[in-house]
């Protein structure tokens, strides 16, 4: 199996990818096929060598506390009935970021079937804290609630539960990005460290992590910024998950008779307060004992976090084999929430041909790039009508176990094979590839072009399978500037994107689409005309050439248009060549999307509709349904950020 180990104390280049033998479990214990790893702010400090003489940590070993996944096999004395139940897990002695682990049984918590793996990693250390600070604040509502380090993980978990409970929640943190998604779940206001002390600019610690018990840490630093707000007269409550001078400057903004949670060190220590001081000012100080638990405790409270409806703030969700990227981003203190690792993501699948509903979404192994290929970490995919007629089997060809949809998809590459160049990790890409309707798919270089600079991935992944088809079929048709060109189907994909190309080359374009679309087509300059009979009529003058996108038996009526079948090329039509027209097919000689690269940049499509790849089978109904201005698009962000 794979592991990702902490080779040598350093940088996040220490951590590598190593082959293990298979773990097994023990009496007590469960051995869960992992899907997902909470990646912690202690990880990244212990692999630096933090903390050696507190946590006895000495490479080589294999960090991660906090997983979720299926159970594969069980100890003596683990009833037989938990093989193959959906569990998260806490893992007393690390050995997480790894394919398989080792986990007791009496730290181990179902999930339901209603939370995603990857959400239950990013709860399972963060919650149980969370609700144990929530519970021993004993809020009420109109509590004036101060969170620190409120852009982490357990930051964010504390403002909302604290919302929830009715308190006036005031959320610090460092970076505009932390203090909107800190309002995004309730936080009254939102403000930047400086605001705790009025101070102007100071330099960020050394220190980027923190450790808040062996259950939960705080994924926070403090840094460096400005901006201020005005804060109330004084706290009831104060989270503080920073410490340091920040932990300082809450602590003096509680009201006496308030408590203080004192449980985070990303600034380098907990917050320079003295019990002394404390009892002068009347305030109850409650250090990291409050998110300190032993197995019975920690199970009760993660087993609530599975169904306490806590939104799971997931930052940065990566391959297992990427650990050294979610380590340097939480470095790079620039993260909301949390980074997790992924050994398995979601795809849409089927194994029998049918209608929509045959689509399901399964977890898969996430791919390894062969020789010449390349790992793209999909965004947003295109749905096209080839994929709902192959789903239907409407092209006779046998299954041969399940099989993946969508060709088209807007992404990030994470890593090549051998032998590929000219390709980097971190580059945004559209591209083409089988089962793009995934969370990660394998592309060739030769089917990669760059993302359109200011495009959203969702934009960008309707271009590729469009922009390649109109190329090729105006190509066939080797149009003159001056040319009138003939579009049918022009409010779809292809037939936007040939206007476009078409009108840029100095083509007069006419259109025919539905009445709803005319307005848009004239926009761009086509002359738009209805569908139905009487079209030559409608056109009324002859036109020099004819691109087919809709399939609806008009090649005869367009060879009467040009006068000349050679002038006619279908998209749509496999039977044009009975009138003496051509037929295209992206199946055929697909035209290397880097060879166009500069044609998709040119090209911009309207989104028909846009779904989350849990609704695949949706997007596909909404294609075959036709009469669409541009093209449908599946969003692969829109549970799991990355």
């Amino acid at each position: 199996m794979n592991i990702v180990e902490v080779t040598r104390f350093g940088g996040p280049e220490v951590l590598q990818v190593r082959q293990a033998a298979p773990v097994s479990d023990g009496a007590g214990e469960v051995v869960i096929g992992v899907s997902a790893v909470d990646v912690m702010s202690l990880d990244a400090q212990l692999r630096t060598g933090w903390g050696r003489e507190w946590f006895g940590t000495e490479p080589p070993y294999v960090p991660g506390t906090g997983v979720a996944g299926v159970v594969l096999a069980t100890g003596a004395g683990v009833d037989a009935s938990w093989a193959g139940r959906r569990v998260a897990a806490f893992l007393p002695g690390g050995g997480g970021y790894a394919e398989r682990a080792v986990a007791p049984l009496a730290t181990t918590v179902v999930v339901p079937d209603s939370l995603g793996l990857a959400e239950a990693a990013a709860l399972v250390q963060v919650g149980p804290a969370a609700l144990s600070l929530v519970a021993a604040a004993e809020l009420k509502p109109g509590s004036r609630v101060l969170v620190t380090g409120a852009g982490g993980a357990l930051g964010l978990a504390l403002v909302e539960l604290a919302v929830r409970a009715g308190a006036h929640v005031v959320a610090a943190a460092h970076g505009a990005a932390k203090r909107e998604r800190a309002l995004e779940l309730g936080a009254a206001s939102a403000v930047d460290y400086t605001a705790l002390t009025g101070a102007v600019d100071s330099p960020a610690p050394t220190a980027a992590v923190g450790y808040s018990a062996r259950t939960a840490a705080v994924d926070e630093p403090v840094g460096a910024a400005t901006g201020t707000a005005r804060l109330p007269d004084g706290f009831d409550v104060v989270f503080d998950g920073v410490g340091g001078q920040v932990g300082a400057d809450a602590f003096a903004l509680a009201r006496r008779g308030g408590v203080v949670f004192a449980y985070g060190v990303p600034s380098g220590g907990f917050a320079a307060v003295s019990p002394e001081e404390a009892g002068r000012r009347g305030v109850r100080l409650v250090g990291v004992e409050q998110v300190q638990f032993g197995e019975e405790e920690f199970h009760r409270l993660a087993t609530a976090t599975m169904s306490a409806g806590i939104t799971p703030s997931i930052g940065l969700a990566v391959p297992l084999d990427q650990a050294h990227l979610a380590h340097a981003a939480l470095e790079a203190r620039a993260l909301v929430g949390k980074a997790v690792l992924l050994t398995t993501s979601r795809a849409v699948r089927y194994s029998e041909y049918g209608a929509a509903d045959v689509l399901r979404v399964d977890e898969v192994p996430i791919p390894v790039p062969g020789p010449g290929q390349v790992r793209v970490a999909v965004r947003a995919a295109g749905v096209n009508a080839v994929d709902w007629k192959i789903r239907s089997g409407m092209f006779g060809a046998p299954l041969e176990g399940p099989a993946g949809t969508g060709i088209e998809f807007s992404g990030v590459v994470e890593a090549a094979g051998a032998g590929v160049s000219g390709v980097r990790a971190g580059q945004e890409v559209v591209g083409r590839g089988t089962g793009a309707l995934a969370d990660h798919v394998l592309a060739v270089p030769d089917d990669l072009a760059p993302k359109p600079e200011g495009l959203t991935h969702v934009e960008a992944a309707a271009l590729p399978v469009a922009v390649e088809t109109a190329r090729r079929a105006l190509g066939l048709l080797e149009p003159v500037a001056g040319q009138t060109l003939l579009i049918h189907a022009a409010a779809g994909g292809v037939g936007l994107a040939a206007a476009q190309l078409a009108i840029g080359a100095g083509l007069r374009v006419i259109g025919t689409a539905s009445e709803a679309n005319h307005d848009y087509l004239r926009g761009l300059g086509v002359r738009p005309v209805g569908y139905g009979d009487g079209l030559e009529e409608r056109i009324g003058e002859r036109v020099d050439l004819v691109l087919d996108a809709s399939g609806r038996e008009v090649v005869e009526a367009s060879v009467r248009l040009t006068g000349d079948p050679g002038k006619v090329v279908s998209v749509a039509d496999p039977g044009a060549g009975r009138y003496g027209a051509r037929f295209t097919s992206g199946s055929d000689d697909p035209t290397p999307l880097h060879e166009i690269s500069g044609h998709i940049g040119r090209v911009r499509l309207p989104i028909a509709a846009e779904y989350p790849l849990e609704e695949a089978a949706a997007a596909h109904r909404h294609s075959e349904n036709g009469h669409l201005l541009g093209k449908i698009v599946v969003n692969a962000e829109a549970r799991v950020p990355r």
